[in-house]
Parts: structure tokens; C-alpha cells; sequence
């Protein structure tokens, strides 16, 4: 069951003294916020506004929004993060899954043994990572957490973000990831080039992710050559808070620029093929805003991450292509 730091809401709501506030979170967490908010109105007599947008990660962040709705806080639940607040309004509180993995990792003993493992989870499953190493070393496995860096905490990841794990990559056999999020588990594989198993702990299944990284890798690099030929390009600039990258956008374009391609900026909030389809001249799309887009989905016409952009320009320009994905971050 997740839980909620509803003390750190009613702590800042009271240092504040808030009369308006707004909540984003999760998809999964919509309703249990929405719940608070309702608490919330009752007792200080405030409005309490959720934002019911999609909401991905630490990278969807709200702040500005925040201002046109002229709140005093806007509360980001559930994307646990080293830092406690970011911009101007914005408070990480930390959503937590109580769910024990104690039956999952005695599934893994047998897969595991006489190995050094890294272990590595979401900000969900955080809390669990002492439990889990504690564990498994009474069981005779040596367990390697990484060090975060940036938002990151010790062990964690995002979607687009390896730090912890790429750090130890070279020091352990294989990674176990705490969650049922196939998403974080392939990340992990994709990025260290390691043996990853999720660790399910919900359906008690412990899964190697592996064959699908190397699925993805594949078609993550077939998508490359494929856009080898093209001849204009639409470098996309993502418009979230926390997916604005001008200067890696400026400087992929550049770059196109300077091989010969004609090269187009378009900015999206979501890249959606709908939206992606309306540019019928363009016809390879590199988007800056999230590189799991173009990893993960399919779409009609070729949508490329930033490391594929940067294995394009290498083929482009006579070298390697290399191992374009095993690298700490995405962007």
C-alpha cells in the first residue's frame, strides 16, 4: 500500500500558511491525492487544486503552472528525489510502497548465488534497498548499492538517468531491480550492457530483462541506420519543466546543419504522433525531451533520442557508431 508524507504537507502548508495549494502526481496516486486535497479544504479552509496531467516523473514538474493558478505551493507526490523542493514552489513529498520483497528475494537466491550483485530500485521501493542488502549478504551474496549523483539518491534511478548503476557496472555480475516497472528494469540493462532480473514483488516473479534489451538495442540502432538517408530533420524541444533542453536541442541541430541536412525546431509539450505527423516535409524527428520515447514506442515515422542523434552524426561523419546507449544518462 503506498503511503503518503502527509506530515510534510501539513508542515509546509502551516509554515507557509497556504491558502491555496496544488498537488500533481502519478497517474496511480491521483485518487489517495485527491483524497488529501479533500482533508486538506476541511481542515484549513483552503483550496487545494490537483492537477490531473500525466504525470511521468521529477521532470514533470508544475511550478509555473502553480503561478497562473496563483498558489502559494504545489506539492510534487511520489518522485523521490535528493533535493526537497525545486523552483520556486515545488515540494518533493515522498510516496512510498510498504509491500515487502522478502518472498521475491528468496525466489532470486537460486539465480544469484556465488555472484556480486547491484541492487537498484525506483523512489517508491527506496526505503527497501537496506532490507533487500541486508538479506542477501546474510545469504552469502555480495551486494554493491551505487553512489546517486545529481537528484538522484544512493541506488535509485530515473528512466533516463543510471548514475548509481552505471558507476558499479565494471564491480558486479548482474543488477537486481526492486519493482515491478519493466521500464526501469530495461533501463538498467540498457545502460550498463549487464544481466539485469526484476524483482516483482507484487506477483512474487523474478524476471530477466535482458532478451528485451537486446530487442531494443536492436531496433533502437536499425532506427539509426534507417535514418541515415533522410534529408530534413525536426529536432523537437520538449516544453515540460524539467524537459526543456535548449542547448543539447541547438547543438544536434548544428551539427545536422553543418553534415548538409535541412533541420526544423519544433517544440511539444507531449510528443504525440498525431501532433508529429501534422510536419508531412519532415522526415526524421529527434526529440530532446525524453529519450524512453523513442527507445520504447513505436511511431510511424522515425522519432530518435538524443544518443541515437549522436550515433547518427558519428555514421554521418565516417565513425563508429559504438555502444551509444551504455552511458549514466540519456540527454
Amino acid at each position: 500500500m503506498f503511503v503518503i508524507d502527509e506530515d510534510r504537507v501539513f508542515e509546509e502548508i502551516n509554515r507557509r500558511k497556504a491558502k491555496r495549494i496544488v498537488f500533481n502526481a502519478p497517474d496511480g496516486l491521483l485518487n489517495k491525492v485527491q483524497a488529501l486535497a479533500k482533508k486538506l479544504e476541511d481542515i484549513y479552509n483552503i483550496d487545494a487544486i490537483v492537477i490531473a496531467d500525466p504525470c511521468y516523473g521529477s521532470c514533470d514538474t508544475v511550478d509555473d503552472d502553480a503561478l497562473r493558478l496563483k498558489a502559494d505551493v504545489v506539492f510534487h507526490v511520489g518522485h523521490k528525489i535528493s533535493l526537497s523542493n525545486l523552483g520556486k514552489r515545488t515540494i518533493f513529498i515522498d510516496a512510498y510502497d510498504d509491500i515487502s520483497f522478502k518472498e521475491v528475494l528468496e525466489k532470486a537466491l537460486p539465480l544469484i548465488k556465488s555472484k556480486r550483485v547491484g541492487l537498484c530500485t525506483i523512489s517508491q521501493h527506496i526505503h527497501s534497498l537496506k532490507e533487500a542488502k541486508e538479506f542477501l549478504e546474510k545469504n552469502g551474496i555480495e551486494v554493491l548499492i551505487g553512489e546517486g549523483k545529481g537528484q538522484l539518491l544512493d541506488g535509485q534511478i530515473f528512466g533516463c538517468e543510471f548514475y548509481p548503476v552505471f558507476g558499479i557496472k565494471d564491480e558486479v555480475d548482474l543488477f537486481l531491480f526492486l519493482g515491478q516497472s519493466r521500464f526501469h528494469a530495461l533501463g538498467v540493462a540498457l545502460s550498463t550492457n549487464k544481466t539485469t532480473l526484476m524483482l516483482d514483488p507484487y506477483l512474487k516473479e523474478v524476471e530477466d530483462v535482458t532478451s528485451l534489451a537486446n530487442e531494443r538495442i536492436k531496433r533502437a540502432l536499425f532506427a539509426v541506420y534507417k535514418a541515415l538517408d533522410a534529408e530534413s530533420f525536426g529536432v523537437i524541444i520538449g516544453l515540460k519543466e524539467g524537459q526543456i533542453n535548449l542547448l543539447r536541442a541547438f547543438q544536434i541541430r548544428d551539427k545536422l546543419k553543418n553534415l548538409g541536412k535541412k533541420v526544423s525546431l519544433i517544440a511539444l509539450r507531449e510528443v504525440r504522433e498525431d501532433r508529429l505527423l501534422l510536419f508531412k516535409d519532415i522526415e526524421v524527428f529527434i526529440q530532446t525531451a525524453c529519450p524512453r520515447i523513442s527507445i520504447d514506442d513505436y511511431h510511424e515515422k522515425l522519432v530518435l533520442s538524443a544518443p541515437q542523434a549522436d550515433a547518427l552524426i558519428n555514421l554521418l561523419e565516417g565513425k563508429s557508431v559504438d555502444e551509444f546507449l551504455i552511458r549514466p544518462h540519456w540527454l
